[in-house]
């Protein structure tokens, strides 16, 4: 905890010239609620149950919880936050059994050691004291935060939360400069905080070496700048100490062409082996190892907008070097080629995406709906870091459609937001690994929030 304490230390030691609240009790009264009531049902349709080698049915789940967050007015420039998340398995409607050959709807529940499918909890996610001066914003404490390789993921009923530091600045024009030091991170389906290294997606091997103590410090510093019109330019680094760094530059530009508007974007990520190769020990070609995880990975977008509709096209590369380490939630491929489910940042993956937003607003208030088709070729020769969607260590390529319908209501029932989300996946068996892991999902979700 001491760098924690130094930084926040130097944090808290500022003094503002923005009082806010002309005491504390009125920095409690002028505090702000914000209150969420969600509703999840997840189906997984397995082409083979017998896939995961227990034999068991489709899987589903359903859930029903919220969150509570309250944050006070500032008081010198100070500020205290907090949020409270639940969820709950309603009515006993999920069962045990249900979760046999779960993947994704095992976050819908505690997954803590000692939990089975299907057990409600509750979890304080956010605790932190925030210190605001001029047009920069500071936390230290359990926050929510979102950078290239962190985000809150909030696609289940609990995101996912961090312990430490933020800085994001606007003080330079047209720049937002943003700083992130986490110590521990809390999964979605986990109840307490727990090192940068206990995540179901790190490295299998990594998560071992550090499964008796905390995992390494994170240190994430990055820029986005927008002093050109319609071209947006970001650069970051990440430093995880004792394992990999990683920088990652993007470029986005628009242009407008009559009705359409036209737009460009690039991502180039390159990673450096600091000690994660010595205890991953990765393999080439399924047989020779270099003790290397150096490598890098490059993606490219074009969007067209007209009227109500958005199409995205996109494709990207892993070079044959290395997988991209992302154990975050902060997916490499984001806004580009990624999609449900899908890990396409393996060394030697190329990957397509092309994907049709629409807004029926026009005809029925409210709905929108977003359709994609996505491609991902593997090298099967090369064995993942860590263990890969419904197909344990094996590699193979995968085409999958997925639908989004969503539906804002609006009148008495505004705040409501539906959605309904269907994918089909066709997972390519391969020689190393047979077995036909392919599936269907059904995820619908209700959310009010107040």
């Amino acid at each position: 905890m001491k760098k924690l304490s130094t930084v926040a230390a130097v944090i808290l030691s500022l003094v503002s010239t923005s009082q806010g609240a002309d005491t504390i009790n009125d920095a409690f009264k002028e505090g702000k609620w914000d209150g969420r009531i969600r509703m999840q049902y997840f189906l997984t349709d397995w082409e083979d149950n017998s896939a995961t080698g227990k034999n068991g049915k489709d899987a589903s789940g359903a859930a029903l919880g919220g969150s509570i967050l309250y944050k006070t007015a500032p008081f010198y420039g100070f500020t205290f936050g907090t949020g409270l998340y639940t969820t709950q398995n309603a009515f006993g409607i999920t069962n045990l059994e249900d979760g046999v050959t779960a993947t994704t709807s095992k976050d819908l529940f505690c997954r803590d050691q000692g939990c089975e499918y299907g057990d409600s909890f509750s979890v304080l996610a956010q605790l932190y004291l925030g210190y605001d001066f001029a047009r920069t914003k500071t936390k230290a404490g359990r926050f929510l935060t979102t950078n290239p390789w962190i985000t809150p993921n909030d696609t289940k009923m609990i995101p996912i939360a961090v312990e430490g530091v933020e800085i994001v600045s606007n003080d330079l024009p047209n720049t937002t400069i943003q700083f992130d030091y986490t110590q521990k991170i809390k999964e979605r389906g986990m109840t307490y905080f727990d090192g940068m290294a206990a995540t179901g997606d790190t490295p299998t091997k990594i998560l071992n070496f550090y499964a008796s103590k905390d995992g390494p410090d994170v240190f994430i510093l990055g820029a986005k700048n927008r002093s050109i019109d319609n071209l947006m330019l970001q650069g970051w680094a990440m430093h995880w100490d004792d394992l990999v760094d990683q920088a990652m530059f993007e470029a986005n530009y628009a242009i407008e062409v009559g009705d359409v508007i036209m737009g460009f974007g690039g991502r180039y990520i390159r990673q450096f082996d600091i000690g994660a190769g010595d205890i991953i020990l990765p393999q080439i070609n399924n047989n020779d190892s270099n003790n290397k995880v150096d490598g890098s990975l490059w993606a490219l977008k074009t969007t067209i907008n007209l009227g109500n509709s958005r199409i995205l096209l996109a494709t990207s590369h892993t070079s044959n070097d290395a997988d991209i380490i992302a154990p975050w939630r902060g997916f490499p491929t984001w806004e580009y080629t990624r999609s449900k489910t899908q890990t396409d940042w393996n060394a030697g993956t190329t990957a397509y995406k092309a994907q049709l937003d629409y807004d029926w607003g026009s005809y029925i208030d409210g709905l929108s709906t977003i359709i994609s088709y996505s491609k991902y070729d593997r090298d099967e020769s090369k064995k993942p870091y860590q263990s890969m969607t419904n197909r344990g260590y094996a590699n193979g390529d995968t085409n999958q459609w997925n639908l989004d319908i969503i539906q804002k209501l609006s009148g008495n029932f505004e705040g409501i937001e539906l959605k309904a989300r269907f994918m089909d996946q066709d997972n390519k068996p391969t020689l190393s690994y047979p077995k036909q892991t392919s599936n269907r999902e059904m995820r619908l979700e209700a959310n009010y929030r107040f």
